[in-house]
């Protein structure tokens, strides 16, 4: 009997201690939890409250304030909504906001507000259109947003006189398509003009480059970054053809002209042609 009872008790000094020791670590964990956390600081940023595209007018409802860890928060992040909102006119979306992103200084107009297509163009960039059809403008496929070579066929620095075709310019952003900026949807559009994304540079040799030539835009994948270091493409590489025997057949002899015979009768001057003869000097026969 003292047996048992003495089994008994050491059981519940057993399961005694074991629930003492889960107590004490549960209350360990809790209060490092919140020790933690107290060391955790946290700053408010103003975020999107929904997906905002670019020329959005921003507006209270079209911003929220979060909690950011000190960590996280991104260099030129707002705190408060009135401060975004601060200034004479309301800032425009100039990058495509996604919902619960930082809005930043470097996605938003500055100074007078911009709206359109002067509201993609970044600071030191410029908007040039140039011409195209439905060939040269890839079948209409170019949209707003797309990236495409520059692609130029003329006969300039050729001494045989026959065009070639070579990359102009590389990975060049499309920014409108005729009056258009935007694109709802993937369908084919033919256009006559195309707006590109370029430097000052890239704009002039743009320019330039239709006065002396045909401009033809190659839409990239949107991934591809690679540069294009093909060779120019002339003529006789199409077929494989000697220069020699292209030029041959690209220029062939001008056919005789016929000698002409001026014949003056008193005042009366008549130009007669002489059979047969192909000097195109002029005799002058006086009768």
């Amino acid at each position: 009997m003292k047996s048992k009872a003495s089994l008994l008790l050491g059981l519940a000094l057993v399961f005694g201690g074991m629930a003492a020791y889960m107590v004490k670590n549960a209350v360990e964990q809790q209060a490092g939890r919140g020790a933690e956390a107290a060391m955790l600081e946290v700053q408010p940023v103003v975020v999107a409250a929904a997906d905002l595209p670019v020329g959005t007018v921003l507006e209270p409802a079209h911003l929220k304030v979060v909690d950011f860890t000190l960590d996280s928060v991104p260099p030129g992040a707002y705190s408060s909504i009135e401060k975004v909102l601060d200034g004479e006119t309301p800032p425009v979306v100039v990058v495509d906001f996604s919902a619960n992103e930082a809005v930043l200084p470097a996605k938003l107009s500055t100074g007078v507000l911009r709206r359109g297509l002067t509201a993609r163009i970044p600071d030191g960039l410029r908007a040039i259109a140039i011409p195209v059809n439905d060939v040269r403008g890839v079948g209409g496929f170019v949209l707003p947003g797309d990236v495409v070579d520059v692609l130029h066929t003329s006969t300039v620095g050729r001494r045989d006189d026959q065009p070639v075709t070579r990359t102009l310019l590389q990975g060049l952003t499309v920014l409108g398509i005729d009056q258009r900026s935007e694109h709802d949807d993937e369908d084919a559009v033919v256009v006559k003009v195309v707006t590109l994304l370029a430097t000052p540079q890239q704009a002039k040799s743009l320019t330039l480059s239709q006065q002396v030539g045909h401009l033809t835009l190659a839409l990239r994948n949107e991934g591809d970054i690679a540069a294009d270091d093909s060779q120019t493409v002339a003529i006789t590489d199409l077929w494989g053809l000697d220069p020699s025997e292209l030029s041959a057949v690209a220029t062939p002899a001008p056919p005789p002209r016929p000698r002409h015979v001026q014949v003056i009768r008193g005042l009366e001057v008549v130009d007669e042609a002489v059979t047969g003869a192909t000097d195109t000097t002029l005799i002058t026969v006086k009768r």
